[in-house]
C-alpha cells in the first residue's frame, strides 16, 4: 500500500471517529441541560491518554482546508508537450494534502515582456506568479500588485519555508521593508554562456570556443557556409534588463535600470555612474554587432522577431543559443538524447570575467494583491518548495518516464524527457537547494563544475547587490528614455545602423530624455545606500 493509499485510509478512519465522537457530545449537552461548555479537551487515544493540542502553525491539517479550490499559477517559458501530464500528478498530491489544485498558465518567452505587466494593470484574476528583479518586482510591489507576506502568515501557512530559508533571502526580497516575494534559494550566476553545435565547429576546423572572438568567428563562419541555417537568434527585441545583448557586453559592469545605459563597476567599493555609449569600448562592441549583422550571422528581420530561439535551437534552425548556465546545461542533455550527432558544446566567452552571485530577489513566487485564496496559495507553495514528491515532479517530470534517479542526489534523464526537460519548464521561483539533484553525466557534471568554479575564482559581491532603486522623482524621465534606447539603441543593436552614424543621435536624445537628471538621481540613492551599508 503506498502512503497516499494509506493517507487516504487514515482520513475515512478519523471522519468516523470524528463522527461518534460529534454524537457523544451532543448527548452530554443534552444532559446538562445544554450549558456551555468553553473548556477544549484533547481527543481520547485508543489506549485512553490525550494527545496534545495541534496549532495551526505547526500542522498544515490544522488549517481549515473543507473548501476545495483551483489556485492560478502563472510562470514565464515554454510549456513543454507533457506539462499538463506532469501537473495531474502534482495536482494528486495537491487535492490530497491541502484541498487545492494548480491552473498553471505560460507565458512565451516572445510575449511575456509585453503580457506579464498587462496581467496587473488588468486585474486578471490568478493566485501566483513567477516574480523577480529581471520581472520588474519592485515595480510591481510598488503599483501594489502583490500581497504583502508578513511574518505571522508565513510561519502559519509556510512552516517549512520559514524553518529552511536564508534569512538573508528574506531581506534581499523586501521592498521598502516590506516582502511581497518568497524566493528560490538555490545558489545561481545569471550570466550568460553559449550553447553551439560541436559537429559544425568541427566541420570546420575551427578552435574550441573559450573567448568572445573565437564565439563572433564561429558564428560568421557558419553565416557564411550553412545555407538555410541562421547562426545565430541575434540581440534581445527587449531591452530590459540589460540594453545591450549581455553575452556580448561586459560583465564587470552593471546597469543600474533597463531603462537608461547607465552602469557601474561590479567590484568598486564606491560605485560611480557613467553612461556606456561614452566608452570606446562599448563602442567597440557595438561596431562588432554592426559587422555580425553585415555578415548574416543573423535574420535582418531579428528586430521583430517573435521566434523562440532555444526552440528553434533544438530543431536545428540555428547554430548557438544563449542562455544562463543552468538552461545552457538542460539544453545540451535534450539535444544529446535526440541529436547527439550535433556534439552540443556548451561554452563561456568570459572565461576570467568576474561576475556575480544572483541576489536572492533574482526570483520566487508571489501572491496577487486580490487573490481570493491567498492562505492556500502560501500552502501550496511551501509543497513546491519542500514536498519531495512534488518537487521531483515539476523539476524533473514523472519518475520512470522523464527520469530516475540514480541516488539519492543524482539523477538520469530518460529519452522522453524531451517532453518535459529537467529543470526546464519554469520551477525556478521555486529551486530549493537542498532538494536539487545532479544531473548524471556530462551536462550535470558540466552544471556542477561550472558553479564551483565560478564560486572559487570569478564570484565577486557587488556593493548594490541588494540596492533597489526608488523611481518616485524620475518616473516619467525613464519611461522617455525607455522609449529613446527603442526608438535609437535597438536598431544599433540589430546591425542596421552603423554605431559611428547612431550613437551620437542617440546621446542627443537621451540627454533631451532627461538622462542627466536620471544619472544625478541614481548616484545620490547609490552614495547613500553605501554609506548606510558600509
Amino acid at each position: 500500500m503506498n502512503s497516499r493509499t494509506g493517507s487516504k485510509k487514515r482520513k475515512l478512519w478519523l471522519s468516523t471517529v470524528l463522527i461518534l465522537m460529534l454524537s457523544i457530545l451532543v448527548s452530554a449537552c443534552s444532559g446538562n441541560g445544554g450549558g456551555n461548555n468553553t473548556t477544549e479537551s484533547a481527543s481520547p487515544t485508543a489506549s485512553g491518554t490525550t494527545e496534545p493540542t495541534v496549532s495551526a502553525s505547526t500542522s498544515p491539517e490544522a488549517i481549515d482546508t473543507f473548501e476545495p479550490v483551483t489556485l492560478k499559477l502563472v510562470l514565464v517559458g515554454t510549456k513543454s508537450a507533457d506539462t499538463d501530464e506532469v501537473y495531474a500528478e502534482v495536482n494528486k498530491i495537491m487535492k490530497e494534502k491541502i484541498n487545492a489544485t494548480l491552473e498553471v498558465r505560460f507565458l512565451d518567452w516572445n510575449e511575456y515582456s509585453q503580457k506579464y505587466p498587462l496581467m496587473f494593470a488588468a486585474n486578471e484574476e490568478f493566485d501566483l506568479a513567477l516574480t523577480g528583479n529581471w520581472l520588474d518586482h519592485t515595480g510591481t510591489a510598488r503599483k501594489g500588485g502583490f500581497l504583502e507576506l508578513t511574518e505571522e502568515m508565513i510561519k502559519k501557512y509556510m512552516p517549512q519555508t520559514w524553518a529552511q530559508q536564508p534569512p538573508l533571502a528574506f531581506e534581499q526580497s523586501k521592498v521598502d521593508g516590506k516582502l511581497h516575494m518568497i524566493s528560490s534559494n538555490a545558489f545561481e550566476s545569471g550570466f550568460q554562456v553559449a550553447v553551439i553545435r560541436g559537429d559544425l565547429r568541427e566541420k570546420y576546423n575551427l578552435p574550441e570556443v573559450k573567448s568572445l572572438t573565437d564565439f563572433v568567428n564561429f558564428l560568421t563562419t557558419v553565416a557564411k557556409n550553412e545555407k538555410g541555417m541562421t547562426a545565430f537568434g541575434g540581440p534581445s527585441v527587449n531591452i530590459n534588463p540589460n540594453p545591450i545583448p549581455i553575452i556580448f557586453g561586459d560583465l564587470e559592469r552593471a546597469f543600474v535600470h533597463g531603462s537608461a545605459p547607465l552602469i557601474y563597476e561590479l567590484n568598486s567599493p564606491n560605485p560611480k555612474i557613467s553612461n556606456y555609449l561614452d566608452d570606446p569600448e562599448y563602442a567597440g562592441r557595438l561596431e562588432m554587432l554592426y559587422e555580425m549583422a553585415q555578415n548574416g550571422v543573423w535574420e535582418k528581420d531579428s528586430i521583430v522577431s517573435k521566434t523562440v530561439w532555444l526552440d528553434a535551437f533544438k530543431e536545428g534552425k540555428t547554430a548557438a543559443f544563449n542562455s544562463n548556465i543552468l538552461n545552457a546545461a538542460s539544453a545540451m542533455e535534450a539535444i544529446n538524447l535526440v541529436h547527439p550527432e550535433w556534439k552540443p558544446e556548451v561554452v563561456d566567452i568570459h572565461p576570467s570575467a568576474k561576475r556575480t552571485r544572483s541576489p536572492f530577489n533574482g526570483g520566487g513566487i508571489a501572491i496577487h494583491a486580490t487573490s481570493k485564496n491567498p492562505e492556500r496559495a502560501l500552502m501550496a507553495l511551501d509543497l513546491l518548495r519542500y514536498d519531495k514528491e512534488i518537487w521531483d515532479l515539476t523539476v524533473y517530470g514523472i519518475e520512470g518516464k522523464h527520469w530516475e534517479p540514480v541516488s539519492d542526489t543524482k539523477f538520469k534523464s530518460l529519452p522522453a524527457s524531451t517532453g518535459f526537460p529537467p529543470d526546464g519548464v519554469s520551477p525556478w521561483g521555486w529551486r530549493t537547494q537542498e532538494m536539487i539533484r545532479q544531473l548524471e553525466g556530462l551536462a550535470g557534471d558540466l552544471l556542477a563544475s561550472t558553479n564551483e568554479k565560478w564560486k572559487a575564482n570569478n564570484i565577486v559581491d557587488s556593493k548594490l547587490a541588494t540596492f533597489v532603486l526608488d523611481d518616485t522623482n524620475i518616473k516619467n524621465e525613464l519611461a522617455a528614455l525607455a522609449n529613446v534606447q527603442k526608438t535609437y539603441l535597438l536598431p544599433i543593436f540589430h546591425g542596421l545602423v552603423k554605431p559611428a552614424d547612431g550613437i551620437p543621435l542617440a546621446k542627443e536624445k537621451l540627454k533631451e530624455a532627461g538622462l542627466d537628471k536620471v544619472q544625478a538621481e541614481m548616484q545620490k540613492q547609490i552614495d547613500a545606500f553605501i554609506q548606510s551599508n558600509p
